[in-house]
């Protein structure tokens, strides 16, 4: 990903238009999304005490993944013209210190007269083999493309 935001406007959209970035979770990300949200809960924060609750690990707080989504709309898809107005995300799987996942968003409705864009957000966490495996947040995100 660059430092820089792509510059779309509203005509420079298709359904099925799509965005992703892979994303490496580290110890050190979870510390400091941590450090800023004020989320110290054990299950984010003490290994033993996650995997004393069922969890292989620590896991990752969702809206830690919610963040890196938010990266991918505010850089990528829709980028420098997204004021986001709403968000729906489901955080069925964890994400563990090590994990890679696939942050994707795609385009599914163009709301032209509202110059507003609706975004089906998965992320899936990468097997070993690099394959796609389960999906670790998925949901929706509505956005509204700034003249």
């Amino acid at each position: 990903m660059t430092d820089t935001a792509i510059d779309n406007r509203l005509e420079d959209f298709a359904v099925g238009d799509t965005a992703q970035i892979v994303w490496h979770v580290t110890e050190e990300e979870i510390k400091a999304f941590a450090a800023l949200s004020g989320d110290r809960n054990p299950l984010h924060m003490d290994s033993n005490y996650a995997r004393s609750s069922g969890f292989e690990n620590q896991i990752a707080h969702g809206l830690l993944i919610g963040a890196k989504i938010s990266g991918v709309i505010g850089m990528q898809l829709p980028g420098k013209r997204c004021l986001l107005l709403e968000q729906k995300l489901s955080y069925p799987n964890p994400l563990y210190p090590g994990d890679s996942a696939t942050v994707k968003v795609e385009v599914q409705t163009i709301h032209t007269e509202l110059a507003v864009i609706e975004l089906k957000v998965t992320v899936e966490k990468l097997s070993v083999a690099g394959a796609q495996g389960s999906k670790v947040a998925r949901g929706k995100v509505t956005c509204k493309i700034l003249s």
